[in-house]
């Protein structure tokens, strides 16, 4: 083999070897971003979560204040009335029929301090699962306010990570407040349904409606939250509103 021809394989081994470094420390970079965006999106999430969850509370504080006053603060008047009247010279079936009134409402003292705990608690969400935490919300909203709710589950269940759960969570919550405080609706109905490669969670009411112009100007500020929480965690939020009622479909890729 003359000089040439080796120079010239050496010229082509060193090419080579040049491409294979280049290629490989270009699919590190790319790698190594993957990594970072991924760490950074892991972080927005957590970010997102804690002010969902700093919202939420906030919200709850009002509703608690109110619970505790119009709730819990007259049941316990009357727990202590007739607690008081159970003393006074009756019968005996008399003041055990008071004695026993007493102990139904503090069982609904005790079951609305429950409530209002589970309201503000992430874990509990976590714990019991997406599923029986949007089905105790609706329980609770037909116990307090005149509106008859739905809920239906269709599909294999399966679960999804904690965090997009008590997001998705938050959102259907979100929804359903605003259905109790502005739609004046009659009907509530939640629809949940588990495909294999998404997710979607649709909530329908037939009250007043909106205008969904307004979420494009930066009005409706609750829906506009729940839009960017569903982006956070790769899904998709349809709005559909009119004088029949409004739907929200929440769409999440699995």
């Amino acid at each position: 083999m003359n000089n040439n021809a080796v120079l010239i394989l050496f010229i082509a081994g060193t090419l080579l070897l040049t491409l294979f470094a280049f290629f490989l420390i270009a699919y590190l970079i790319v790698q190594k971003n993957k990594q970072n965006k991924f760490r950074q999106e892991k972080e927005e999430l957590k970010l997102e979560i804690l002010r969902t969850g700093m919202e939420v509370q906030e919200q709850a504080m009002n509703k608690i204040s109110q619970e505790l006053h119009d709730g819990i603060g007259s049941r316990l008047n009357s727990i202590k009335r007739n607690l008081a009247a159970a003393e006074m010279p009756m019968d005996a079936a008399t003041a055990r029929d008071l004695k026993k009134q007493a102990g139904v409402l503090l069982d609904e003292v005790i079951k609305d301090a429950r409530n209002i705990s589970h309201m503000l608690n992430s874990d509990y969400i976590t714990r019991n699962g997406l599923v029986a935490s949007v089905q105790k919300e609706l329980e609770d909203i037909s116990r307090t306010v005149k509106i008859d709710c739905s809920f239906e589950v269709q599909g294999d269940y399966y679960s999804l990570d904690d965090e997009r759960e008590l997001l998705v969570f938050r959102m259907v919550q979100e929804a359903i407040n605003n259905v109790v405080k502005h739609a004046q609706a009659t009907r509530l109905s939640v629809l949940m349904d588990y495909h294999e490669n998404d997710f979607t969670v649709t909530i329908n009411d037939n009250g007043k409606g909106f205008d969904t112009r307004d979420l494009a100007e930066g009005s409706g500020i609750g829906l506009m939250n729940m839009r960017n929480r569903a982006g956070m965690i790769k899904g998709s939020l349809a709005v559909d509103s009119g004088d029949k009622g409004t739907s929200i479909k929440l769409s999440i890729k699995v």
